[in-house]
C-alpha cells in the first residue's frame, strides 16, 4: 500500500478517537416564505428544527418590531436541531433590508444554534446583529450598505463562526462605527454582556469601502480567530482609530493566513493594530502567516504599544514595512513537541494540521521539528498517535521555546527584537574552537532618568568549546524594550581575530504564557 495513503487512513482512524462526532441532525421543519409578512411571522415563531427558506426577492420592513430591528427573532435551536434561515437558491439569494441606512438592524437574532446562510443583507444601520448566541453560523452572506457595522457578534456570544461572507460598503452614515465584523462591546457599554470568546471569522472578503477596521475584536474577549480572509483597504476612513485590517483589544487572539491589500488608502496606517483599553487586555495575541500588500513603507505591519504580541512569518510588500511596539516580539520559530502548526500552543488545531499534511492534496505549512514526535526524521501516523495521546492526557501546558529575530548591525554586534523584557534569553554563537570572547550585552530602559537610558552589562570572557560553541544566558529587566549583544575583544593563542567571523546562531527564550 502507498505509504501516504496508509498514513492518511491511519490518521483518520486516530483522529476519530479524539475529535467529537458530529451530532445527528433531526428532520427539519421547512418553512417557505415569499414576502415580508411571512418572514416576520416565521421568525417570531422560530423553534428548534425550523428551516426558514426565503424565495428570491427583497424583504423590507419599515415597521417597528422591537429590539430596533427590521427582522427579529428570539429563540434558540439545540445541538441536534439548529434553526436555519437561508435563501432557497444560493445562486439567486434573497435580500433582507431595513428601512434606511440610518435606522434599524436588518436582521437581529438573539439565541444559540442558528445558521444564517446565503442571504444579501443591507440598507440598515447594522446588517446582522447576533446576540446571546453560542454555536451559531453566519455563512455565505453578502452584507453591505450599512450606516454602521456590517456584522456584530455581541452580548455574551461565544463559539460562533462567520465564514465565506462578503462585507462591503459599511459605515456609510457613521464611518467611525463602520467595522466589517465587530466582536464584543467597548468598555463603556452598559446594555450588553462582554464575554464574547472563541469566535472565528474565516474565509471572508472585506471591502471595498469598509469605513473602519475590517474586524474589530474588543476588550474583555479572548481566543477569537481571524483566518483565511481577504481585505481590501479601499475606503477605510480612519476615524475613531479605524485604520487597519484587524484591530485587537482582547487576549489570546490569533490572526493568520489572511491576505490584505491597502490599495493606496492613505487613511490606513497599519495592517494589524493592537490596543490596551484596560489593564491586562490586548495581551498574548499571535499574528502569523499573513500576506500584506501595503504600498508604502510608512504603513506598519503591526502596531502594538504595551500589547504583548508574537509576530511570525508574515510576508509583506514592500519589504521595508516594519512592526512597531515595545512588546511586539518578532518570532523566527517555536520549539514545542506536537505544535505542528507552530503557533506556540498545543491543541486540536495541531491534530488537524497533521492530518491535513498527511493526506491533503495541498498540505499546509507544518513544523517538521515539532511534528516529528517520535524523532525518526519523518512525519507519519505514529506521530499523530503520539500527539493524540498527549491531548487525551491533558499534557498541553508546556511552554514553547521561542527563537526570536535579530539583525547584525556591524562586526560582532547584534540588535534583537523588542518585547524581551522580563525574560531569560540565551545567545548561541559559533566562533573558532578554544578562542576567547570578551563580550557585553545591553538594554534600553524607557523609564530611567525621565526619558530613557541605555545600560551596558559586561559579560567578561567566554571560551569557545572544541566545536566553537558559546552559550550565554541573561535575565532581561522587566521594562526593557531593546537588547543588543556585542563582542569587545576576540582572540586565540595566535593573537587577535576578526569579530566579523563570529556568527550568532540563535536567540531563544520561552513563552511567558503557558500553552492554551
Amino acid at each position: 500500500m502507498n505509504h501516504r495513503i496508509y498514513a492518511a487512513m491511519t490518521a483518520i482512524l486516530c483522529a476519530a478517537a479524539v475529535m467529537p462526532a458530529a451530532p445527528a441532525r433531526a428532520e427539519s421543519n421547512q418553512v417557505l416564505v415569499t414576502n415580508t409578512d411571512e418572514l416576520i411571522a416565521a421568525l417570531a415563531d422560530a423553534k428548534p428544527g425550523d428551516e426558514i427558506i426565503l424565495r428570491e426577492g427583497v424583504y423590507m420592513n419599515d415597521k417597528w418590531l422591537g429590539k430596533w430591528a427590521a427582522f427579529f427573532a428570539e429563540a434558540s435551536g439545540t445541538p441536534e436541531q439548529h434553526i436555519i434561515i437561508r435563501s432557497e437558491d444560493p445562486a439567486h439569494p434573497a435580500t433582507i433590508n431595513g428601512a434606511t441606512q440610518e435606522s434599524k438592524y436588518a436582521l437581529n437574532i438573539i439565541g444559540s444554534y442558528w445558521e444564517i446562510r446565503d442571504l444579501k443583507i443591507g440598507e440598515s444601520s447594522k446588517g446582522i446583529f447576533l446576540a446571546k448566541s453560542e454555536h451559531s453560523v453566519i455563512s455565505g452572506c453578502e452584507v453591505y450598505n450599512t450606516g454602521g457595522e456590517g456584522i456584530h457578534v455581541i452580548d455574551n456570544s461565544s463559539y460562533n463562526l462567520v465564514e465565506n461572507c462578503w462585507v462591503h460598503d459599511t459605515g456609510t452614515i457613521s464611518p467611525q462605527y463602520g467595522e466589517g465584523v465587530y466582536i464584543g462591546s467597548a468598555k463603556n457599554a452598559t446594555d450588553y454582556g462582554f464575554e464574547c470568546h472563541y469566535n472565528t471569522v474565516r474565509g471572508c472578503k472585506f471591502g471595498p469601502n469598509v469605513a473602519a477596521d475590517h474586524v474589530d475584536i474588543k476588550e474583555f474577549t479572548h481566543h477569537n480567530v481571524v483566518e483565511y480572509c481577504t481585505f481590501d483597504g479601499t475606503g477605510i476612513q480612519g476615524q475613531n482609530g479605524g485604520n487597519s485590517f484587524v484591530e485587537v483589544k482582547g487576549n489570546d487572539c490569533t490572526v493568520r493566513y489572511n491576505t490584505g491589500y491597502r490599495n493606496g488608502c492613505t487613511e490606513q496606517l497599519y495592517g494589524f493594530d493592537l490596543n490596551v483599553q484596560l489593564d491586562g487586555w490586548g495581551q498574548n495575541n499571535k499574528i502569523y502567516d499573513n500576506t500584506l500588500y501595503l504600498d508604502t513603507a510608512d504603513c506598519y505591519v503591526v502596531k502594538g504599544w504595551n500589547c504583548y504580541t508574537e509576530v511570525f512569518r508574515n510576508t509583506v510588500e514592500p519589504a521595508e514595512c516594519v512592526s512597531n511596539g515595545n512588546k511586539v516580539l518578532q518570532v523566527r520559530g517555536y520549539r514545542l513537541a506536537g505544535d505542528a502548526n507552530e503557533d506556540g500552543m498545543l491543541n486540536r488545531d495541531d491534530l488537524t494540521c497533521m492530518q491535513a499534511f498527511l493526506f491533503a492534496d495541498t498540505p499546509p505549512h507544518i513544523s517538521g521539528e515539532n511534528a516529528d514526535l517520535n524523532g525518526d526524521g519523518k512525519i507519519s501516523a505514529k506521530d499523530l498517535t503520539l500527539l493524540k495521546r498527549r491531548l487525551l492526557t491533558g499534557d498541553t501546558e508546556t511552554r514553547p521555546e521561542i527563537s526570536v529575530e535579530y539583525v547584525k548591525e556591524e562586526a560582532g554586534k547584534w540588535r534583537l527584537t523588542d518585547a524581551l523584557g522580563g525574560r531569560t534569553i540565551t545567545f548561541s554563537l559559533t566562533a573558532k574552537p578554544q578562542s576567547t570572547l570578551n563580550m557585553a550585552w545591553g538594554y534600553w530602559d524607557p523609564n530611567a532618568d525621565g526619558g530613557g537610558k541605555w545600560s551596558t552589562v559586561p559579560l567578561g570572557e567566554y571560551i569557545a568549546d572544541e566545536n566553537g560553541s558559546v552559550q550565554i544566558t541573561v535575565d532581561v529587566p522587566e521594562n526593557d524594550t531593546r537588547v543588543a549583544l556585542e563582542i569587545w575583544d576576540y582572540s586565540n593563542a595566535s593573537g587577535d581575530l576578526d569579530a566579523d567571523s563570529v556568527t550568532l546562531d540563535s536567540v531563544t527564550t520561552s513563552s511567558p504564557f503557558p500553552a492554551s
